[in-house]
């Protein structure tokens, strides 16, 4: 009798159990389709272009998204950095060159050595970005082989800008880095160095008539250094990825140019994903920002070039599912 007491209690603490796990489990379901979800998204510094996009993005998907709250962030080395932390999962989102995107994926460059960034997935392709190599006129630099034994200034350490310009453009235009005084320093530091005289010369990739080179034009004679085509076809040889651009006259008021238009090359900026952000979240980020790019229009003109037609054209790596679900939804196939 007393056995059988003890094992009605026992049921009926079971059931008790079972119907509180329940109850448990309804709650965190409920919960976790209402909990705030938090990312980040890795940019370049706070007043540039990646920052800009970033932020028109985060205002359209927080917005239309309920629960979420995507937040740009600065990054010192910027695509690089980028790569990186997507990688390593530091940061959800960000937005890096192409060239570098694939050099995770292949190996090379500044992933030399290192694993393959394969958790770093395309999410869709953003706006150009155009090599500016300008200098001051009374530098006396009017093509790229004057740069030796001149101050130049080619992107913060570690960043896509000084690889490129140290590695390929310098060998792929005949100048020889190690007689080129290089200065790393970031964009705005540099320009700011030009004003003041100190450095001649700034080498780095950039949108399209940017007001503060315009505005480095107004303080000091400036001239645009155009790349020779020898060099740009052997650039186009190495990274497949790069575009043939020319820098145009009427983009870049003030800034000295003995033509309508100067040889240079461009590259398009990816916006990137870690694998792990489900797909449900993507798709649906994706959703909103491209039934929203008039929202993006309106931050920057030269954010125009992202349309839905152009979202994986020369995307370098692989998409995200969640994005490649709303893509395949509208008939986009990466080009």
């Amino acid at each position: 009798m007393k056995l059988k007491k003890i094992m009605s209690v026992l049921l009926a603490v079971s059931l008790l159990m079972l119907a509180l796990a329940g109850c448990g489990g309804g709650d965190k379901k409920e919960a976790e389709s209402g909990e705030s979800m938090q990312y980040t998204m890795g940019t370049m510094n706070a007043t540039g272009g990646y920052m800009t996009l970033a932020t028109a993005v985060a205002q359209i998907v927080n917005t239309d998204i309920e629960g979420m709250n995507l937040t740009p962030v600065t990054s010192p080395r910027g695509s690089v950095e980028n790569v990186e932390t997507v990688q390593s999962g530091e940061r959800e989102f960000g937005i890096a060159s192409s060239n570098v995107c694939k050099d995770g994926w292949e190996r090379r460059a500044d992933f030399e050595g290192k694993d393959k960034t394969e958790n770093v997935y395309g999410w869709f392709c953003a706006h150009y970005g155009i090599t500016w190599s300008i200098a001051l006129e009374s530098s006396g630099i009017k093509e790229w082989k004057d740069f030796e034994g001149k101050k130049v200034a080619i992107g913060a350490p570690g960043s896509n800008d000084a690889y490129l310009a140290k590695n390929i453009f310098f060998p792929m235009a005949g100048v020889d880095p190690d007689k080129v005084n290089i200065e790393y320093l970031t964009m705005s530091e540099a320009l700011t160095q030009m004003k003041d005289g100190h450095v001649d010369a700034y080498i780095g990739t950039a949108a399209p008539g940017l007001a503060s080179m315009v505005d480095m034009a107004s303080s000091r004679e400036t001239r645009f250094v155009p790349m020779s085509q020898e060099a740009i076809d052997k650039c186009l040889e190495a990274y497949p990825e790069f575009i043939n651009m020319p820098m145009v006259k009427e983009d870049v008021p003030g800034i000295i140019m003995d033509t309508d238009s100067c040889p240079t090359v461009a590259m398009k900026h990816i916006a990137i994903v870690n694998k792990d952000v489900p797909e449900d979240v993507v798709y649906k980020m994706t959703k909103a920002v491209f039934e929203n790019l008039e929202e993006v229009y309106k931050v920057k003109s030269e954010f125009d070039v992202i349309t839905l037609e152009a979202a994986l054209e020369g995307m370098p790596i692989e998409v995200h599912p969640g994005a490649m679900k709303y893509f395949e939804e509208k008939g986009i196939k990466v080009k």
